[in-house]
């Protein structure tokens, strides 16, 4: 795999990892994320999953959501 498309998994992959522990640590399941987020629960889980590759205004809406600024959303990946 080039390294570049790797990156770009491994960056998937901490995106939703992070979004997984940011929505339990709350005790929320992935519709309650849905319903404070306005994102589908389908795309919740396929981020959580690391299956797309979120995009700034995607990240700036989960941030906001979490009640956070991005780069304490970012933070540790």
């Amino acid at each position: 795999m080039h390294d570049g498309r790797m990156a770009n998994e491994n960056i998937r992959i901490a995106f939703g990892k992070r979004i997984r522990k940011l929505r339990q640590q709350r005790g929320w399941d992935q519709v309650d994320l849905a319903a404070h987020s306005g994102f589908g629960r389908v795309f919740i889980s396929n981020l959580e999953n690391g299956k797309h590759e979120p995009k700034l205004g995607t990240i700036k809406a989960f941030a906001d959501c979490f009640g956070m600024s991005m780069s304490a959303l970012l933070k540790g990946m």
